[in-house]
């Protein structure tokens, strides 16, 4: 059986190979599935665009239209983030086989399979809260068709889009693509989401293992004698092996800055704005439950994803600055004096936490959720008064 084909990664190769992003999948399937969704959800970002176009002398609509317009960017930036960086992908999922692989020792795989556990049960939390939002936004449009009858005149769609034909006859054709292309931009963002939450679990897994490691590689047993040659000086070795282990750690995170910085950058600052602009829609639909409940759903799906980003990067600091806590509490001041150096230039590296930047400019953490959030409600009172 694949590696991946574990209980730990299935959903996330599920939902990867579903969008296209699969590192492993076949090029011809990946481009396949990409070239479908893609035809999908820009011919109706195309004729939302046109909708909107139609009503541009009208803020109010205006408004509304540029939620799902936004939204749609959103899911579209995620997919072609993951094309653009599908090599370091794929070097961040190897390095994950690898480091499962290479361990020997039972405590070790034991704490990196206790943190894939949790990155499962994170990802399907994160999975499950934006599916329940996506259905309870697409459930608007039925209750007037059930319970008034299918005139023209109770008809809602999903959004407000232009399509320059008879929108009454083809109303079901055209409600249905609506759905496809929520189901595509959720999903693209779910699926790429929950394999970033997989990655920080994972390296954080790589911290808690470098730690117990360092706990043990200078034990009293190891360091009673600090006039050993270094053939014989097992507590150098084990120390130089926990050298090597924090390299590797901090090589996945440069992966994963790697993958993911600039992406973030576009990312946050495109959330503030549309969590400012949802905000001014759902006032102005004070008078429309229906409406209102949709703009909800969206408001609370983007609040809910820029949160668990910027808590996972928040989880990502905290661990790398355990190890030096660790360090110092270490007995490595009756070591023998290489150790001693080694120790040093350890510490020197992980005194400044590791860290995921957006594009170099700012530190992903919870800090940064407040101040995002924060300025998002300032372009919200903005907006509110330019109306």
């Amino acid at each position: 059986m694949d590696f991946f084909d574990s209980r730990n990664y299935r959903v996330n190769k599920i939902l990867l190979s579903a969008v296209g992003q699969w590192p492993y999948q076949s090029s011809k399937t990946n481009y396949i599935i990409v070239i479908v969704i893609a035809t999908i959800a820009c011919s109706q970002f195309l004729m939302k665009l046109c909708g909107m176009f139609s009503y541009i002398h009208d803020m109010d609509i205006v408004i509304e239209c540029l939620t799902p317009i936004m939204i749609d960017i959103l899911g579209i930036t995620k997919v072609v983030n993951s094309i653009l960086c599908v090599n370091e992908m794929r070097a961040l999922l190897d390095q994950i086989r690898d480091d499962f692989h290479s361990l020997r020792n039972s405590s070790d795989i034991e704490i990196l399979q206790k943190c894939a556990d949790s990155g499962r049960k994170f990802s399907i939390i994160y999975i499950y809260t934006l599916y329940t939002l996506m259905v309870i936004f697409m459930l608007t449009p039925l209750p007037p068709l059930i319970f008034h009858g299918a005139n023209e005149t109770t008809r809602p769609l999903l959004h407000i889009v232009e399509y320059y034909v008879d929108m009454d006859k083809y109303y079901f054709p055209i409600l249905i693509h609506g759905y496809l292309t929520v189901i595509i931009c959720v999903t693209s963002i779910v699926a790429t989401d929950a394999i970033f939450v997989i990655f920080v679990q994972h390296v954080c897994g790589l911290f808690i293992v470098t730690g117990s490691r360092l706990e043990r590689a200078l034990q009293e047993k190891h360091v009673t004698d600090t006039n050993l040659p270094i053939t014989e000086d097992k507590a150098y070795r084990n120390m130089i092996q926990c050298v090597q282990d924090h390299r590797g750690a901090i090589r996945f995170i440069d992966l994963m800055e790697a993958a993911y910085s600039k992406h973030f950058l576009f990312y946050a600052g495109f959330n503030m704005l549309t969590i400012s602009i949802t905000g001014v829609g759902a006032v102005t639909k004070l008078d429309d439950p229906s409406e209102l409940l949709k703009l909800i759903a969206v408001t609370w799906a983007l609040l809910f994803h820029l949160c668990f980003e910027c808590l996972n990067a928040q989880r990502l600091i905290d661990y790398s600055g355990y190890l030096y806590t660790n360090l110092i509490n270490l007995n490595w001041y009756n070591a023998s004096t290489r150790t001693k150096k080694l120790v040093l230039f350890m510490m020197m590296k992980a005194r400044p936490p590791c860290v995921l930047t957006a594009g170099g400019m700012f530190v992903l953490c919870m800090e940064t959720f407040a101040t995002i959030l924060k300025t998002a409600v300032s372009y919200y009172t903005f907006l509110r008064s330019a109306q």
